[in-house]
């Protein structure tokens, strides 16, 4: 698809960067938000070996690994997502947005020192009777070779007069056999380890009293964290370096915290569930399976 604009990076923003001009991104257009006709690029990006570790160490990734993890290229795509977002056609403000699902096709894994290009475009728009759903496509190649692929759902939060109440498509199995679960202890601090190593410079996962200036009694565990770390885990039931895994964002999770994930595999599919242990909230819920 040709695209009017194109935002080519030479390298990627720094989390000062974003979080700045993130504060001073508004809503332009919330009566036809139109998504600008753009995308963004970096060119022969090599992550660092030691942003890696840091994910890998944060998420439970096998540290000895020689491939990047099949959910750290988000850290490089949603650096691209900010600056399509944080572009002065974007007709939202970016903070308040909240991350809804989250899809990612890994090909074939990509090893520690491979030069990536990376392009993140908007995918299409979708206004329900919450809000403005936004999606955004990545796509990383090695040469001509695509080796992977993400789809990131965002919401914007409009008013909903006038607009239908639909359910959404069903992609998860309604009834999936969990027969595995392991416990996670959340520390306090968790969002401010995560945050850097993931370029993600959202104020409502720094504190109590950030959190709280955006309407949130207590700070809040990144979703993609969440996800990252029940890939760790879920990942290594497969066998395969090409996968798919999917998720769905239900509920924050509030830090501190303990949680537990419960997992089970059926027809070569891995389905899990991260749910609060002090009362069964559902945070998250997806599968991965082998391609």
């Amino acid at each position: 698809m040709y695209h009017a604009t194109r935002i080519e990076l030479k390298k990627l923003p720094s989390v000062a960067n974003h979080t700045v001009r993130s504060a001073f991104s508004r809503n332009t257009n919330i009566r036809n938000p139109e998504l600008p006709n753009m995308d963004a690029v970096i060119y022969g990006h090599i992550p660092t070996k030691k942003n890696v570790l840091d994910y890998s160490k944060l998420c439970g990734f096998d540290l000895k690994s020689e491939n990047l993890p099949i959910t750290y290229p988000h850290v490089v795509a949603f650096k691209l997502h900010m600056e399509l977002m944080l572009h002065r056609t974007f007709p939202l403000g970016i903070m308040g947005m909240v991350h809804i699902t989250n899809k990612i096709t890994q090909h074939r894994a990509i090893k520690l020192g491979e030069a990536i290009d990376v392009r993140a475009f908007f995918a299409g728009a979708n206004r329900t009777h919450k809000g403005l759903e936004v999606s955004l496509r990545t796509e990383i190649r090695i040469g001509m070779e695509l080796v992977w692929e993400g789809l990131s759902t965002y919401l914007a939060l409009l008013p909903s007069k006038g607009i239908e109440k639909k359910d959404a498509p069903q992609v998860l199995p309604e009834n999936p056999v969990l027969t595995e679960s392991e416990t996670w202890t959340l520390p306090s601090n968790l969002g401010l380890k995560y945050g850097p190593v993931a370029g993600d410079p959202n104020p409502i996962h720094w504190g109590v009293l950030a959190a709280k200036a955006f309407g949130f009694k207590r700070h809040l565990a990144h979703g993609m964290w969440t996800k990252g770390r029940a890939a760790s885990t879920a990942f290594k039931k497969l066998g395969s370096d090409s996968a798919e895994i999917y998720v769905e964002f239900k509920k924050p999770i509030f830090l501190p915290a303990k949680i537990e994930l419960h997992f089970g595999e059926s027809n070569g599919q891995v389905d899990f569930q991260v749910q609060a242990t002090r009362n069964n909230d559902t945070h998250l819920m997806g599968y991965i399976k082998a391609i």
